[in-house]
Order: structure tokens, then sequence, then C-alpha cells
């Protein structure tokens, strides 16, 4: 009963060392995790210089040349037939492409398409058209 009594009367005691250290030491965490993150403001950036943009881009002029199964050659909806007439018409198309690519300062670009059962002589006969007609830039693509 004495120690109950010793306890009470016995006023409460803080330790104010140890709650000083753990304030010091929340200071130096936030003070240190404070000085990493960057301001806005110190994001250094540099703006573009003035580009100089050409008045005309010179795109080029593409052309879809198809070749069905039948043989028959289709380029910008007009169709070829099989004989050699078709074929000379086929090189003045391409002459003419050519020259409306020539006067506007670009490229011409042919894309040869053909069906997957394309007679392979028909191919070459275009590509031997694209070749009287001075076309330097050509490409194959599958149909789908």
């Amino acid at each position: 009963m004495k120690l109950i009594e010793e306890m009470m009367n016995k006023k409460a005691e803080l330790e104010i060392a140890p709650l000083i250290d753990v304030v010091f030491l929340l200071l130096i965490y936030f003070m240190v995790t404070a000085s990493l993150i960057k301001k806005e403001a110190d994001l250094s950036f540099m703006l573009p210089a003035k580009i100089d943009v050409p008045e005309s881009l010179d795109l080029p002029i593409e052309v879809l040349i198809e070749v069905s199964e039948l043989g028959d050659i289709i380029i910008n909806g007009m169709i070829f037939g099989n004989d050699q007439q078709n074929l000379d018409d086929l090189i003045g198309q391409l002459m003419s492409l050519k020259e409306a690519a020539d006067a506007s300062k670009s490229d011409l670009i042919v894309n040869i398409m053909p069906a997957d059962k394309a007679l392979h002589g028909r191919i070459i006969r275009v590509m031997d058209a694209c070749a009287a007609a001075k076309v330097k830039n050509m490409s194959f693509s599958m149909s789908m």
C-alpha cells in the first residue's frame, strides 16, 4: 500500500533530451529531402531558334500501277490491256507523269502492285515501260 501512495504522490516527469534528439533528426531529414526536389523555376531550357521553312514543299508524285491476274495493267483508274498499243499508251502516260513531276521539280515514284497470280512477263513489261519513261524510283508492294 505504501508503494501505491508513493506512486500517487510522485509527479510525472517528461524526459526532454530524447525528444530534442528526435526533433533534430526529423529536421535534418526534411532539410535533406527538400534540397533534392528541383523547383520549376530552376529548370533550364532553351527556346528553339527561328527555323527557315521553305515556301513550297517538294512532295513526290506517287503512282500506283496494278497488274491483275488477267494481265490488265491499271494506272490511276485507266485500264491498259494486253496488246502492244496499250503498252505504248502506258509509256505515254508514264512520260506525261514524269514531265509533270519534272515541271514541279519533284520526284516521280512508281509503286507496282501485282496480283498474287499475275504473270511475271507482264510485270517485266510494266518495268520496261517505266524504264522507257525514264522513271528511276520504283518499288513493289503486295496486294491484300
